[in-house]
């Protein structure tokens, strides 16, 4: 890692994971479920946005479908069209999909930072104000969190499935959600279980923000 990204986001990361470890006396399983909680807590404005723009999204699907109907002569004036639409109903149609890549970025950089922090002394990163980290325990439910687990794979799968059907019918971020666990499924053994502890954490908070979020869509449904 360079200096920069060292300075401005693996060692804060570090220090919030010694924190919490300090917290819960040396319990590294369970400060990385809360670190997956306020990650995920952290982008809540900005998620519930890219959700609401994709139920937004799926409720203009009808129309959507009558005006490619109506133009499928001409491709071009649809699209046109289709963006009309977008503007008169003051929708982004890109914003959860460039939502997609903040959420792949944040787990590139903590799959970076959690295969680090397994085998690095974590004292060259910490501020003075933290201290006294006690010796982790790397074991979570019987699992250790350094090998791959196939349970905790076959969990984040389930999880995620849960997740599409609180998720709106349409929009990439649920093709997202869809294909991910699959794919670490598939490839867990490439993985070192912490990772997957962090996933299952960031989607049982994603499953309370959907349920709220919809929620909330039936008690005020926009016009």
């Amino acid at each position: 890692m360079n200096s920069l990204s060292q300075l401005l986001i693996f060692q804060p990361l570090y220090n919030i994971l010694a924190a919490l470890c300090i917290f819960l006396k040396g319990n590294f399983g369970g400060a990385v479920l809360i670190l997956a909680a306020l990650i995920r807590l952290a982008i809540w404005p900005w998620y519930g946005s890219a959700m609401k723009s994709q139920r937004k999204l799926a409720v203009l699907q009808p129309k959507m479908k009558i005006l490619q109907k109506k133009f499928k002569a001409d491709p071009t004036q649809a699209n046109k069209e289709i963006m009309k639409l977008f503007r008169e109903e003051k929708l982004n149609p890109f914003g959860s999909f460039f939502f997609i890549f903040v959420q792949m970025a944040i787990f590139i950089i903590l799959y970076i930072f959690f295969t680090q922090a397994l085998k690095t002394d974590w004292s060259t990163y910490l501020y003075p104000i933290i201290s006294g980290v006690p010796i982790l325990n790397y074991t979570f439910l019987t699992i250790n969190l350094r090998t791959p687990s196939l349970i905790l794979a076959l969990i984040s799968a389930l999880l995620n499935s849960v997740m599409t059907f609180v998720q709106p019918k349409v929009g990439q971020n649920r093709l997202m959600i869809m294909s991910l666990p699959f794919i670490i499924l598939l490839f867990y053994k490439r993985f070192p279980a912490v990772i997957l502890l962090y996933w299952v954490g960031i989607t049982l908070v994603s499953i309370v923000q959907e349920i709220l979020i919809a929620r909330e869509a039936k008690s005020s449904p926009e016009k």
